[in-house]
């Protein structure tokens, strides 16, 4: 990749970055996903997992708003859809609890 094409990308994971992380500080992104219909949010990121979980009280203090939306790392996901058990998975362990998850956990 040429010099000028690694500046771009580098410029766009940047400002990609920062624009996601704005989201997350004002709960636009939580916001979304509850419009969307979402019951949980999986990430493959373990900071954006805690970033969000603990973010949404600041918010809700903040804006008035009341986001109670889980926040769940995308192996506890594969852990639960392999059979896992809901402590197998850490989903005891979230600031947020992710009780549909759990309720289907160890089925």
């Amino acid at each position: 990749m040429s010099e000028h094409n690694q500046q771009a990308v580098a410029r766009y994971r940047y400002n990609f970055l920062k624009e996601v992380e704005e989201c997350v500080e004002d709960g636009e992104w939580v916001r979304m996903c509850m419009q969307c219909g979402a019951e949980m949010i999986v990430t493959p990121c373990q900071l954006r997992q805690a970033n969000v979980g603990i973010c949404q009280s600041e918010i809700n203090k903040k804006q008035g708003t009341q986001f109670a939306m889980p926040v769940v790392y995308y192996s506890q996901l594969m852990s639960v859809a392999y059979g896992g058990s809901a402590r197998q998975a850490g989903l005891d362990r979230h600031v947020i609890q992710p009780k549909k998850l759990q309720g289907i956990a160890g089925r």
